[in-house]
């Protein structure tokens, strides 16, 4: 199941965090509705 993180955190180290914890994307915010529908399409790839 993919994970998509939307937040406010913009740090490699977190995004790693992420990866690591089984995050399949990333997103920060502000994202336009453009940004997260193709941020979608790449998790769902």
């Amino acid at each position: 199941m993919p994970i998509l993180f939307l937040t406010t955190e913009s740090q490699q180290a977190r995004r790693m965090e992420a990866k690591a914890a089984g995050a399949s994307g990333w997103l920060v915010k502000p994202a336009t509705a453009d940004e997260l529908l193709n941020t979608i399409k790449l998790v769902l790839r």
